[in-house]
């Protein structure tokens, strides 16, 4: 789903990847939706996770998010670049898991800014640049994408900071 986006995640591809049949996959699940709405779940999940990780600081988890690795390498990042945009066009059981992820990322970003409110347009500035780089021919360009959202975030971060002394 994170290569290939929610339609492109078909169930006989996934399954095949995990060592079932499509059929042995709908043994556990009563319909592609309620697989996604899993999926969903799962990897929202591992994303608030990598977010909250304690060893690493603000800068850090950044660098990491705003990188040519996580550009490159989807299936390896964040969920949330690669299915946004679909999620919309989908049914609603599968918005309302997407909801529910999303407000686990969002509480889990704004632990590690120590700002609850600013947390949905750090994740947004982010993830939005994660995209649009994915969407550019060459490293530079996508670079230069990345890097000015990192400035941007961490300027408004910091001035927020100043603002409150």
């Amino acid at each position: 789903m994170k290569e290939r986006g929610v339609q492109g995640a078909g169930v006989d591809g996934i399954a095949r990847r995990v060592g079932l049949s499509g059929a042995a996959l709908y043994t556990h699940f009563e319909s592609k939706q309620d697989f996604l709405c899993t999926v969903l779940r799962e990897e929202l999940g591992a994303s608030a996770r990598r977010f909250l990780s304690a060893n690493a600081t603000l800068d850090e988890v950044l660098a990491r998010y705003l990188s040519l690795a996580h550009v490159r390498n989807p299936a390896l990042g964040c969920a949330l670049p690669a299915i946004t945009s679909e999620v919309g066009r989908s049914d609603e059981k599968v918005r309302q898991a997407f909801e529910a992820g999303l407000a686990e990322v969002v509480r889990a970003l704004g632990e590690k800014l120590g700002s609850h409110d600013k947390a949905p347009g750090v994740l947004a500035a982010a993830l939005g640049a994660v995209a649009l780089a994915r969407a550019l021919p060459d490293d530079a360009s996508a670079l230069a994408v990345l890097e000015s959202a990192r400035a941007l975030i961490t300027s408004a971060l910091q001035a927020d900071v100043s603002s409150r002394r």
